[in-house]
């Protein structure tokens, strides 16, 4: 039976078709923004619970791709498989050890790229091994998604740049450091900052908000050693992302958002695409993600 109250809500004792019923409304929720979405995280089964479920738009969008047809599709669809493939299995908690961790980037050959988004910090990393130096791999953080009151503050709508800057290690050691991939993994659970509020006479945490991105997007990076500035990427695709966003609260803890991994899934792919296609890459893209 469903149970929920004004701050919690629980999934699992509903059975496994009522489940699925609700994993697939709320995908449809965060891909789409229909008019009746819900008013507070709690009811959302993608990020009721912490955003305990919300790995889940990965495993859908991985075996998307791995139902492509392999003999007429473009090369740097390998390359997306592969992304997703590793992305999907580090991206869920559960799985999100050192050990994994060390893993997959160790598995990472040259032309690979791995993301992983940060819920707790609203941030995403990229990492790419350049295939012409394969020693040195290309790192680089954005914010993902913006502060309420930016996105209700006006009716204009709102975009965020890529690319993002890149930088490149003189090493992949550092990435594949213990104390580096503990650092993720804090990274994944662990909210370090939250924006505040003032009341009365006293600064609070306000949750609500979006949680602070500085750390990943600004102090990771500087947590490398010889960390330098990579100018090679082409300006000519530069592309934007508009932040469709809505914001749901009533009588709840967490109010409803869009989901921070599906525009992370899109930046990811746009940013593969041009990588690999050039303008080209807009173009498919845009064809991928309405097919």
């Amino acid at each position: 039976m469903f149970v929920k109250n004004n701050y919690t809500s629980s999934w699992y004792s509903k059975p496994q078709e009522s489940i699925s019923q609700n994993l697939s409304g709320s995908i449809l929720n965060h891909l789409f923004l229909p008019h009746n979405l819900p008013s507070s995280s709690d009811t959302d089964y993608l990020i009721d619970s912490n955003h305990r479920h919300e790995y889940k738009l990965l495993e859908y969008v991985n075996k998307y791709l791995k139902s492509l047809d392999a003999k007429n599709e473009l090369s740097v669809f390998q390359v997306l498989k592969k992304c997703f493939q590793y992305w999907t299995v580090i991206q869920n908690k559960e799985n999100c050890s050192v050990p994994n961790l060390q893993s997959i980037i160790q598995k990472l050959v040259p032309g690979d790229f791995l993301p992983l988004y940060f819920h707790a910090q609203n941030a995403a990393i990229l990492i790419e091994i350049d295939e012409n130096h394969t020693d040195q791999p290309l790192i680089s953080s954005w914010e993902v998604s913006l502060p309420p009151d930016v996105i209700t503050s006006s009716l204009e709508p709102h975009f965020s740049d890529f690319p993002v800057p890149v930088f490149r290690l003189p090493n992949r050691s550092q990435l594949l450091s213990s104390v580096h991939c503990e650092l993720l993994i804090d990274f994944m659970n662990n909210t370090i900052e939250h924006a505040k509020v003032q009341k009365a006479s006293y600064r609070f945490d306000e949750v609500r908000d979006v949680p602070i991105s500085h750390y990943v997007c600004q102090w990771w990076i500087t947590q490398f050693q010889d960390a330098q500035v990579h100018n090679q990427i082409n300006p000519s695709i530069a592309f934007k992302k508009k932040h469709r966003d809505q914001i749901r609260y009533t009588r709840s803890m967490l109010p409803f958002r869009r989901s921070g991994l599906w525009m992370t899934i899109k930046v990811v792919l746009h940013t593969i695409l041009v990588r690999r296609l050039a303008n080209v890459g807009t173009i498919v893209y845009k064809l991928l993600i309405t097919h």
